[in-house]
């Protein structure tokens, strides 16, 4: 690999593109692997177990939690568990991660300088809230938007901003996100191979 691997974290409220981003990033970028996530809940209509979430129960997630399987968790809309595996870089292939911003906060601490975070915003605050009340059951309608206004008010924590207004722009400008990270983190491995290679070389203090 041409740069140390990167954990891409993509968060933002319920409705503004994550799953899209997911996809694309799966199906068209190489090089890239989507970390699946467990869920309490059941698999939804065209969700697969393995490739979406790993469905699990809630007895079998709290066992992986106290096995150290499951980094962190957290139960969303106030009824279900997600949690994410504790083992996201490993080997040399770029992850791409779904997380909320409790989350980011914690393998932001985690990996450092490995994390790149990408927080999607929806069209509107009123096109949020018609996304949310279109999914939603009626008894966690509330809890979906209470956390879609708590997620974007820690959208300045990311590194990226993005406005999912116009979905063709919107891929170009993860496209590029991607690119430039590589591209910066393969000039530093460069730069370490020819200071290796000039012996003693060393870059001036600044």
């Amino acid at each position: 690999m041409e740069h140390d691997p990167i954990l891409f974290v993509v968060s933002g409220p319920s409705g503004s593109g994550k799953g899209t981003i997911l996809s694309y990033l799966q199906d068209d970028v190489p090089g890239i692997g989507k970390v699946v996530n467990y869920t309490t809940r059941r698999p939804r209509p065209g969700e697969k177990g393995g490739v979406d979430y790993n469905y699990i129960s809630e007895d079998e997630f709290f066992q992986l939690v106290e096995a150290g399987e499951i980094f962190e968790y957290e139960r969303v809309y106030n009824d279900y568990y997600y949690g994410s595996p504790s083992d996201v870089l490993c080997g040399d292939t770029d992850r791409v991660i779904e997380l909320d911003y409790k989350g980011h906060r914690k393998y932001r601490r985690r990996y450092c300088g490995d994390v790149v975070s990408l927080f999607l915003l929806p069209p509107s605050l009123k096109e949020m809230r018609q996304r949310i009340l279109r999914r939603a059951r009626e008894q966690n309608m509330q809890s979906r938007l209470n956390n879609a206004d708590e997620q974007v008010r820690r959208a300045e924590e990311y590194d990226y901003i993005l406005l999912n207004d116009d979905l063709d722009r919107f891929r170009r400008y993860v496209r590029a996100i991607i690119t430039a990270e590589r591209t910066r983190r393969r000039g530093r491995k460069v730069l370490r191979r020819f200071l290796d290679r000039e012996g003693g070389f060393k870059p001036a203090d600044r």
